[in-house]
């Protein structure tokens, strides 16, 4: 379905199963997650069963990324780990992208080589010409990694973020600068500690 599984130089790109929720439930209580995703933040693996059931049904019906979540596993393909998660939702009338990488397989371009995978993919098969990052003011590491995957700070907005009203950054990418974009091989950083970011 919509062309998946997707694979990357070190990724897999999966949709999710009722099998991952004990790991999305350790990943989610890992420090990055507690601080950047309040709201991923699983009680127990009942509590990610009950959110990755809910987000699978969500492949089919809606199944579009302007109507409701769809939102994939990572996987590392040297050991065939669940790393994390990138996924799109709704914000208003346009997407926006999410996404989250393990604290231990950080700092390899990981959470990037993700980012532009998947983009490309979303803007082929639902046909999007625009795709939005929202980041925390705070979350330097996110916002770099958005600019490494070809997003382009677009202007700083105020509004209800992550449970808050706060200022956040406001990051866009257009189709065409995608398909330039997922020529070439992420680079890693070393100056970005916790790339996660928050919205998915």
């Amino acid at each position: 379905m919509h062309d998946l599984p997707l694979l990357t130089r070190s990724l897999r790109l999966r949709h999710f199963t009722p099998a991952d929720a004990p790991r999305v439930c350790a990943l989610s209580q890992e420090a990055c997650g507690r601080a950047w995703l309040p709201s991923q933040v699983y009680r127990d693996a009942a509590h990610a069963l009950a959110v990755i059931e809910f987000l699978v049904t969500q492949y089919q019906s809606p199944g579009h990324p302007a109507r409701g979540p769809y939102v994939l596993a990572v996987e590392q393909r040297t050991d065939q780990a669940l790393i994390g998660h990138v996924g799109f939702s709704p914000l208003g009338a346009q997407v926006e992208i999410g996404f989250a990488v393990a604290q231990d397989r950080q700092r390899h371009g990981l959470a990037t080589e993700a980012i532009v995978s998947a983009s490309a993919w979303a803007f082929r098969v639902f046909t999007l010409e625009r795709i939005l990052g929202v980041t925390a003011v705070a979350n330097v590491a996110s916002q770099r990694t958005l600019a490494r995957a070809g997003f382009v700070h677009e202007r700083d907005v105020t509004m209800a973020f992550q449970g808050t009203r706060q200022p956040v950054l406001l990051y866009a990418l257009l189709r065409s600068t995608s398909a330039k974009t997922a020529g070439g091989a992420p680079e890693p950083s070393a100056a970005a500690p916790c790339p996660y970011q928050e919205s998915v």
